[in-house]
């Protein structure tokens, strides 16, 4: 697997490259802007990406590589900050997954290897749903002549949503997808629907995703 990790805490840096070494082919970039650089350079499976960095800001590297790179690449972002404000504004700027710090450098293999597990959109194929269209490979959405780019993960459960319409997916078959044997629990996909609705709200969809009692998640097929 080859990771990129933007963070610019050396000790930090030095610790991960000793806990995933030789397991885990890693680079590293100490600010911003390289960062963004080395991302869309080289075709790495997971990003690892600190909020707080010299030159730009994580949001600002994530949000800028969302509307550049040509794939879904996953990105897991590291902040000391745990509000929900604060992880709303990272999947609204594309991030797949949170971890706060300090954290356990297991945990952050198991989230590393736990999001390149996640399944790859489909290429070359656009799926539409009463008026909305979704483009997985790129994850851009379109609805009345709005269009959002949504994270890998936002993309999945949309795709997933829209395949199944007008019938309710399981949350727990939503999870399963997701994450496999290892769900974080029901919070972790809750907020992932959550940051799909208010992308979805972006283009016009107010009330899009309904959560129907015992049935699960379901997209309104209008």
């Amino acid at each position: 697997m080859r990771v990129l990790v933007i963070e610019d805490n050396r000790d930090l840096q030095a610790n991960i490259a000793r806990f995933l070494e030789p397991d885990f082919q890693l680079d590293f970039a100490g600010t911003g802007p390289e960062g963004l650089a080395l991302a869309l350079a080289h075709p790495y499976d997971v990003i690892v990406l600190d909020l707080m960095l010299p030159g730009m800001s994580g949001i600002e590297v994530c949000e800028r590589y969302r509307q550049v790179a040509p794939r879904l690449v996953p990105i897991l972002m590291l902040t000391a900050r745990d509000t929900l404000e604060d992880k709303e504004e990272g999947f609204q700027a594309g991030a797949d997954d949170y971890l706060v710090k300090p954290f356990s450098l297991r945990e952050l293999r198991w989230r590393l290897e736990a999001l390149a597990r996640r399944p790859v959109p489909p290429s070359g194929r656009t799926l539409t749903r009463g008026g909305l269209t979704l483009e997985p490979e790129s994850g851009q959405a379109r609805w009345g002549g709005r269009t959002v780019r949504l994270n890998r993960t936002e993309a999945l459960l949309l795709r997933w949503l829209m395949e199944a319409a007008p019938e309710a997916v399981p949350a727990a078959t939503l999870a399963e997808r997701l994450w496999g044997d290892d769900a974080p629990g029901s919070s972790a996909l809750r907020t992932h629907v959550y940051a799909l609705r208010k992308a979805l709200a972006g283009l016009g969809l107010d009330d899009a995703i309904t959560t129907r009692r015992n049935e699960g998640y379901r997209l309104d097929a209008r």
